[in-house]
């Protein structure tokens, strides 16, 4: 997963030039491959304190203008073998903090099986649940107990909005 910042000198901003340079993350040292390119007027022994901000970036994912670019660097780290936000998505242990369905199959009759859910149980969950179609993509139990469906486009636009949850959540386990 690519992760590119246009990292500025704050100095430089707030006198009315915006300077910076795009990179793309991870890079081996932050302050040799970034911050010493912006000429921020100190030196990475002494630390930059707030001379730099993020103006802008190119990620499937927010990015405040303040973030720690050590710690999106370790992130950008830990994402180079996921390609996209549903490999990530997938690879989250706890789902449920997400608020999204921690467990989705192919089909109904996969669902009940695998969920062990007796036919009364099925039949109730089915008759007051939102099945959309029975060849969509994604069955799943809602917050209620109650299955319903979703097509792909459906699951990749869940996903999209919640892509911020899921990088925070990625974060959580695994930096």
């Amino acid at each position: 997963m690519k992760i590119n910042v246009f990292v500025s000198n704050l100095a430089k901003y707030n006198d009315g030039e915006l300077t910076g340079q795009w990179t793309t993350l991870p890079v081996d040292d932050v302050n040799k491959d970034i911050l010493d390119k912006l000429d921020l007027g100190g030196d990475s022994k002494h630390g930059y304190h707030d001379e730099w901000f993020i103006s802008d970036y190119e990620a499937p994912f927010s990015i405040d203008e303040t973030e720690s670019l050590w710690q999106l660097n370790e992130l950008a780290k830990a994402l180079e073998d996921y390609d996209t936000i549903e490999d990530v998505f997938n690879a989250i242990d706890d789902k449920e903090s997400l608020n999204l369905p921690d467990f989705l199959a192919d089909s109904l009759e996969e669902l009940i099986e695998v969920l062990g859910v007796d036919p009364a149980e099925a039949a109730r969950a089915t008759y007051f649940g939102k099945i959309q179609n029975w060849t969509d993509d994604y069955f799943f139990v809602n917050e209620v107990g109650n299955f319903e469906s979703m097509n792909e486009y459906q699951f990749q636009e869940m996903l999209k909005n919640s892509t911020d949850d899921i990088i925070k959540q990625f974060k959580n386990e695994y930096l």
